[in-house]
């Protein structure tokens, strides 16, 4: 026999028939009859590059990797267990970071449970850009996890208990069985889940400090020493153009008119009901006028400098900016405390130290990723 390659001796391992390749095992001698053998898939021909299919016993084999990919499988080799994995391998490592690693396996239940909660959001598996992005918040939970401490974490386990306690009472038990099941989940891993996302955060709560929020707070009124003030003041607007953009009046007019309302305060007038009367605010006009305990800077320049040097209590010549003219009283002035502002200060602090881990420290820490697994 011609196509017969007699005493062949072919190690039937796992390497050897993912790979194509002939290897040797002692006592494994098995008489094989090669042919060379097209390979049709939906009508299109596709030629192994490595490895012949060969006949045994009246069985044909074909290299598994070949055959797989080609059917638009991936085909991995686990040498640790000796698997081997066609199409998705949960062991397969997708990332690498200093202190572990992320299996396949632990990225699709982070991301299966990050689209439970963010239900309504675009989370597309096809987006490899969104994959990364899911997947470096997954390592990052985890680095800022090994930095928290056992409070930080104790707080976590507390918050999750509770939040999944409500998600139940909320829904229902079925529904959130019902919800879980649908993303390949179980309560054990939801609540390994937001521990994980809870003591990351907890662990940025906990690292900043008072002294580094009065720090912050002194140096933003270094900069600018109205950053908080606040003030109560009344304005009448006297407008160049409606809501719609249509011409009121023209700026002579408004300036004749706002001095004419100008002396009507001073000369004893309700300011409530002149208010109501002649300004174009719809913000204020139907509560006099009044926006109470404001910061001074949300406001356009000219009315914000007016609220920051006109003396308190007097009616002030009428003001321009923009809208038009404004005839303003301060009725208090004053520069919010460090304690006032502390929580707010907080917030923007805890926020500015993630994004400075994330943006900053995080890609140093990361040594590879591979979502192609």
């Amino acid at each position: 026999m011609k196509d017969k390659v007699k005493g062949l001796i072919v190690g039937l391992t796992i390497g050897s028939v993912l790979s194509g390749t002939a290897a040797l095992a002692a006592g494994n001698q098995i008489e094989v009859a090669f042919r060379n053998l097209t390979y049709m898939f939906d009508g299109v021909e596709k030629v192994p590059t490595e490895g012949k299919g060969f006949i045994y016993e009246g069985t044909t084999y074909v290299p598994l990797r070949f055959m797989n990919e080609s059917l638009g499988k991936k085909v991995t080799w686990d040498e640790a267990t000796s698997t081997i994995w066609v199409g998705n391998n949960p062991n397969a490592v997708v990332a690498t970071y200093k202190g572990g690693t992320v299996t396949k396996g632990e990225f699709d239940a982070f991301f299966n449970l990050k689209a439970l909660f963010n239900s309504g959001h675009a989370t597309s598996k096809d987006n490899a850009e969104y994959q990364t992005t899911i997947l470096k918040e997954l390592i990052t939970n985890r680095i800022l996890y090994s930095r928290a401490t056992e409070a930080d974490i104790e707080a976590a386990k507390k918050s999750a208990a509770a939040q999944v306690a409500a998600w139940k009472q909320q829904m229902g038990e079925d529904k959130f069985k019902t919800d879980l099941k649908n993303v390949n989940s179980s309560e054990a891993a939801i609540q390994y889940y937001l521990v994980g996302s809870m003591t990351a955060n907890n662990a940025v709560k906990s690292s900043i400090t008072d002294a580094q929020l009065k720090a912050q707070y002194d140096a933003t009124l270094a900069a600018n020493k109205d950053a908080y003030t606040i003030a109560s003041v009344r304005h009448i607007l006297i407008g160049l153009n409606d809501q719609e953009g249509k011409t009121l009046r023209t700026k002579e007019e408004a300036l004749t008119l706002a001095k004419d309302v100008q002396q009507k305060l001073k000369n004893g007038g309700d300011f409530t009901a002149l208010a109501k009367q002649y300004s174009d605010d719809p913000g204020s006009k139907d509560n006099g006028g009044l926006y109470a305990d404001a910061e001074v800077s949300q406001w356009v320049t000219g009315f914000k400098n007016a609220a920051i040097s006109q003396t308190v209590g007097v009616i002030g010549d009428p003001v321009e900016t923009e809208y038009g003219y404004h005839v303003i009283k301060v009725e208090s002035r004053s520069v919010k405390s460090f304690d006032s502002v502390k929580d707010s200060l907080r917030q923007g602090l805890e926020q500015s130290t993630y994004t400075q881990f994330t943006e900053k420290e995080l890609p140093g820490l990361i040594e590879k990723i591979d979502l192609s697994q």
